[in-house]
């Protein structure tokens, strides 16, 4: 699982232990989503609002920063995959102090909400889009609860 989910801790304090985390949300949301990892890998970046604005700015053309971002590298193609080896199947990158403040204004345990958005950044990752449409917001509402659940976390929303 782990060389199939890349980490790179860019800034700020990041928790030592944050990486296994990050790979278990995207492999079971992989899973779930009967997606396999044998073929793809996932960046995730871990960093700050200072990064994640530039990203969101230059990417969406709003200038301020947010709690996650995600870029899809794949299309669902199946001939576009490599014979030999993985390929990168996109990124999903964290805002720490972001995250942060989200964690503390809603009561929520902060790796908690990690997961989550590790959860909604996969699911972006994989073609849901809660901006399309109310039915698609609902869609990938209901499917990060599920997924949550697997791995014993509450219902985000609730």
């Amino acid at each position: 699982m782990s060389k199939k989910v890349l980490v790179n801790r860019k800034s700020p304090p990041w928790p030592h232990d944050i990486d296994s985390l990050v790979q278990k949300a995207v492999a079971i949301t992989m899973e779930v989503e009967k997606q396999p990892m044998d073929r793809v890998e996932v960046g995730v970046q871990l960093t700050g609002d200072k990064e994640i604005q530039h990203y969101n700015h230059t990417y969406r053309g709003i200038d301020k920063a947010t709690n996650v971002l995600s870029f899809a590298l794949m299309d669902g193609e199946a001939e576009t995959l490599a014979e030999d080896g993985p390929l990168p199947f996109g990124d999903i990158v964290l805002a720490y102090e972001t995250i942060v403040k989200e964690s503390t204004d809603q009561g929520k345990p902060f790796l908690d909400h990690v997961t989550h958005l590790v959860v909604h950044g996969t699911l972006h990752l994989l073609g849901y889009d809660h901006e399309r449409s109310t039915e698609e917001a609902q869609l990938q509402e209901a499917r990060e609860i599920y997924i949550l659940a697997q791995l014993n976390l509450p219902n985000p929303y609730g």
